[in-house]
């Protein structure tokens, strides 16, 4: 198991509590996206806890990058926030679990056992909301309203209706409880997101 988290109490934290469990070996810990996509490269885990704020990638890039280098690999999102936003990030990410860092000591290793056995889990202290509340066209067209794209760019970059990018980001300002445009690109890279 590799650990990717900016802080060192949370690799040490999670070393100790994982002494118990002799079925999980653990790979040198990293404290950012690019040292643990380089460490996830040479020592092929097939379990990473993943922070969800990390100081140099977004949370999507972190876990498509480490899923390149290493396919296969059973994401477990460790997170201090209980937001519904996390449960949305997680089902658009498409992690295979997500454990609250308050809750970890007693979850942490069923979490690795049921991801690993190739089953989802969520910390029920997570409100997730509905997982799935923001859909992956939803994200595209995030992710182009962070580069500051009309909603006719928009269209023409994902090949949409002009009224269907309208509805889009109608409906992304009310997942996340936006004002404006400019309000939800903030937000989503609050929540990591972008």
């Amino acid at each position: 198991m590799l650990v990717v988290d900016d802080h060192p109490i949370v690799h040490l934290g999670v070393e100790r509590l994982v002494e118990v469990a002799p079925t999980i070996q653990m790979c040198t810990g990293a404290r950012t996206a690019k040292e643990g996509i380089a460490t996830a490269a040479a020592q092929r885990p097939t379990v990473v806890l993943l922070d969800l704020h990390l100081p140099d990638m977004a949370l999507p890039d972190t876990a498509a990058a480490l899923r390149g280098v290493c396919p296969g690999v059973k994401l477990v999102l460790f997170t201090g926030d209980s937001k519904r936003s996390v449960g949305q990030i997680a089902g658009l990410v498409g992690v295979d679990a997500v454990v609250h860092k308050d809750n970890a000591c007693a979850v942490l290793i069923t979490a690795i056992a049921e991801v690993a056995a190739g089953r989802r889990y969520c910390d029920p202290v997570i409100s997730t909301g509905d997982p799935l509340a923001l859909s992956r066209r939803e994200y595209q067209v995030l992710e182009r309203l962070a580069m500051g794209e009309s909603n006719s760019e928009i269209a023409q970059q994902l090949r949409l209706a002009p009224n269907t990018v309208k509805s889009y980001v109608q409906s992304l300002l009310a997942h996340l409880d936006a004002r404006n445009r400019l309000d939800a690109v903030v937000k989503a890279q609050q929540a990591g997101m972008l």
